[in-house]
């Protein structure tokens, strides 16, 4: 009994206990420390930024914020969009960076003017007249006193293809939005031209966001959002650390692109060298409070590499500086993510991460335009696959805006994607109008003419339809004026009529007697010619590699003659003539660079007849060229040329053979490696030429080049003459035109020449 009294007043004290304890208030637990990165700017000197995501992610330390300033805000964005370190490794070095950071769209999408422009011109800028430049000014009269200047641009490029390839990568965040709702929560920095003002992006148009926070001054262009002209935003604070603390991060990781310096200051900067030092200079004081206010700072070197070092070789050691400069501070890194692991984990599910249109395709459901004319914009649609209810990738939108900007009309184009795929996306592109004018120039010296000039103006340029006129000026050894009018019709063809003038003088040599009965190479003659060439022609301009036109022209020549004689030079009598010609000519032009090619083909068709005093001349040109590549930075350039004459030669038409530039004396001069002047050939000319080239390194290339010549005034009736010739040329791709210098022989001189030149053909 004693023992059943003792069981119940134990159960009685314990049941109590237990009730307590499971009805007691549980301890709290701590949350874990949120966690934010910053990513300095620093042009191409931004690939580090991605080694050190590399060893971060390795560790497992969570990213609760990112911040970023310049190519900071370009990594930033998009990890926060949710692409992993090695994602974005793979994307940096799957682009065309040379591209991305200029306005021009791959050669082999253009249109064929506008190759014609970029091949001769060093430098072309849109312009407006006068009034113009009112009409576009009148509501901001302080603008109007700027004048003419306000055709200058404001920077080198726009950023037509960046902004393209920003907004393939974020589909699904391109509303107006909250940067705190994306995968990761975002900021980025901006300057405000018009007050100087350090603007943070929180919410808005993340391409837009990005693109303000990179537009490196004088580079880029500003972007316009609002009354703000936003710039790059290391001019105020390249290290923002504390706009990360602001939207919440206890700890700090900074990676800092600028702590390193040369060892030996340099002498001589490029401008975006002297622009970055400017922009460490300009916000010391914001750097070193940024960098104290970091729990820990990730420094790699990179010092050696200047902030437009974006080729493959750079960017492989960039990204290795970061890892490199991370593991400098694994322990930290280490310490922290061991810290952060003693916090429970907790339930947070992120937002889907963006889509990539390089990846995958969206259905859209609805198209809008902005920016230009009602009947332009259903043109320009009309004209491209793209419409509600069909899918659209990356690619096909690549291919839609190279369209678009190829027309030259725009002087930016660029979209967006915007909503969710249970809703639909809407695609909305927006048109920059181009200024419609345009001028150029060229420039190109060498060792055979010496100094040319090349000046050209086009009115309305820049309009799809309509009324142009072309003028170009070339000055020179060989000079010529040419007055183009044009009108373009909605379908892309266009009628023209064409008056130009010329002024040349070139010696011709050939293979003759030389009065001592033995057949030697020998100077023939030394002709000046004035011409005048009144042209029309219906053009088909619609195709992008293509230039087909058929047409008319009259022809009147003015030749004043030097003949060789073994006592010297006799003024001949001056000759004139003239003829007319009816003629089809298609010219075609797939190649991806007109100097340097790597792959693409080109061609050019001609068919004339020419009637002089009664009898008719009738000719048949065939020129072919390929680029193949050979694997590595090898290329071979096969190439042939033909061009046949049929009835009795016209002097002025007669076929010229020589020198390196084709067309340097006559449009139908065929080039011949082996001989710098022009020899005269006979009235069926056919030229077989192979190139080896070689890209030594960066823009250096060594080409080898044997050509084959066979001439004869009937091939298939008579004797068919041959002449070998080899040369070897080093050249440099630079921003003013190809330096090149040849060294060759050829079995028709029979004498080892030299040819030097700088700059474009034309």
């Amino acid at each position: 009994m004693k023992r059943i009294i003792t069981l119940i007043l134990s159960l009685t004290l314990v049941f109590p206990a237990l009730r307590a304890e499971d009805t007691a208030p549980s301890v709290p637990q701590k949350e874990r420390p949120k966690v934010g990165l910053v990513l300095s700017g620093g042009g191409a000197k931004g690939m580090a930024h991605i080694g050190a995501l590399k060893v971060i992610e390795q560790l497992g330390i969570p990213i609760d914020y990112v911040v970023g300033t310049s190519i900071g805000s370009i990594i930033a964005g998009f990890y926060a969009l949710g692409y992993s370190a090695d994602e974005l490794d793979t994307l940096v070095r799957t682009q065309d960076w040379n591209l991305l950071m200029k306005d021009r769209v791959y050669r082999q999408n253009a249109y064929y003017s506008t190759k014609k422009d970029e091949d001769e011109y060093i430098v072309t800028f849109p312009f407006m007249n006068h009034a113009m430049l009112q009409e576009e000014t009148q509501a901001d009269a302080a603008k109007k006193e700027k004048g003419v200047l306000r055709n200058l641009p404001s920077a080198l490029v726009t950023g037509h293809n960046l902004d393209q390839l920003f907004t393939k990568l974020s589909v699904g965040y391109q509303d107006d939005i909250d940067f705190n709702t994306l995968p990761i929560p975002f900021a980025c920095v901006a300057v405000d031209l018009n007050t100087k003002e350090e603007v943070v992006f929180h919410s808005g148009n993340i391409v837009e966001a990005i693109r303000s926070s990179m537009s490196i001054p004088a580079y880029f262009t500003p972007v316009q959002i609002g009354d703000r002209f936003l710039i790059d935003g290391g001019m105020l604070n390249n290290m923002p650390v504390d706009v990360v603390k602001e939207m919440g991060a206890d700890y700090v990781i900074c990676v800092d692109l600028h702590h390193f310096k040369k060892a030996r200051p340099d002498t001589d900067q490029t401008i975006p060298e002297m622009l970055s030092t400017m922009l460490t200079m300009m916000n010391g004081e914001k750097y070193q409070s940024g960098r104290a206010a970091s729990d820990i700072i990730i420094e790699p070197n990179t010092s050696a590499y200047g902030v437009l070092d974006f080729d493959e070789v750079s960017v492989d050691a960039l990204v290795d500086s970061g890892r490199v400069a991370a593991n400098r501070v694994f322990p930290q890194l280490r310490s922290m993510a061991d810290h952060l692991k003693e916090f429970p984990a907790g339930e947070s599910v992120r937002p889907p991460r963006a889509v990539n249109l390089n990846r995958d395709s969206v259905l859209v459901s609805q198209i809008e335009i902005s920016g230009t004319e009602q009947d332009e914009m259903t043109w320009l649609l009309s004209k491209t696959d793209i419409a509600p209810g069909k899918y659209v990738s990356g690619p096909d939108m690549d291919q839609v805006m190279d369209f678009f900007y190829n027309t030259r009309c725009f002087r930016k184009v660029n979209y967006s994607i915007a909503g969710k795929e249970d809703e639909g996306y809407r695609l909305k592109i927006h048109f920059v109008p181009q200024r419609v004018h345009q001028a150029g120039i060229g420039f190109r010296f060498d060792s055979e003419e010496m100094a040319s000039i090349l000046l050209g103006v086009s009115l309305n340029k820049h309009k799809l339809f309509g009324s142009k006129l072309d003028t170009k000026l070339e000055l020179g050894a060989n000079s010529n004026l040419t007055v183009a009018y044009g009108y373009t019709f909605p379908n892309l063809t266009r009628l023209n009529f064409t008056i130009t003038g010329t002024d040349t003088r070139f010696d011709t040599y050939d293979v003759g007697n030389n009065f001592s009965g033995q057949l030697n190479y020998l100077l023939y003659n030394t002709d000046r010619y004035n011409v005048f060439n009144a042209k029309t022609d219906y053009q088909m301009v619609g195709w992008h590699n293509s230039d087909i036109k058929i047409g008319a022209a009259y022809n009147y020549y003015s030749c004043l003659v030097i003949d060789a004689t073994p006592d010297g030079f006799n003024m001949g009598e001056p000759i004139k003539q003239s003829y007319w010609q009816g003629f089809v000519n298609w010219h075609f032009d797939s190649m991806d660079d007109n100097y340097f090619p790597r792959r693409g083909l080109a061609f050019n068709i001609l068919g004339a007849a020419n009637r002089q005093e009664g009898y008719f001349v009738y000719e048949g040109t065939l020129d072919l060229k390929a680029a193949i590549p050979l694997g590595g930075h090898v290329t071979l350039v096969p190439q042939l040329y033909n061009r046949w004459l049929f009835g009795l030669p016209i002097r002025y038409y007669h076929n010229l053979v020589g020198g390196y530039m084709p067309g340097r004396y006559v449009p139908w001069q065929i080039p011949f490696v082996g001989i710098n002047h022009t020899y005269r050939s006979s009235p069926k000319t056919s030229i077989a030429r192979a190139d080896l080239r070689f890209n030594i390194f960066g823009q250096h290339y060594l080409t080898l080049i044997g050509n084959y010549l066979a001439e004869s005034w009937d091939f298939f009736n008579d004797t068919i003459y041959g002449y070998f010739g080899a040369g070897a040329v080093y050249s440099i791709n630079t921003v003013v035109g190809p330096v090149q210098v040849c060294a060759h022989w050829s079995n028709l001189s029979k004498k080892v020449g030299f040819h030097f030149s700088l700059g474009y053909y034309f």
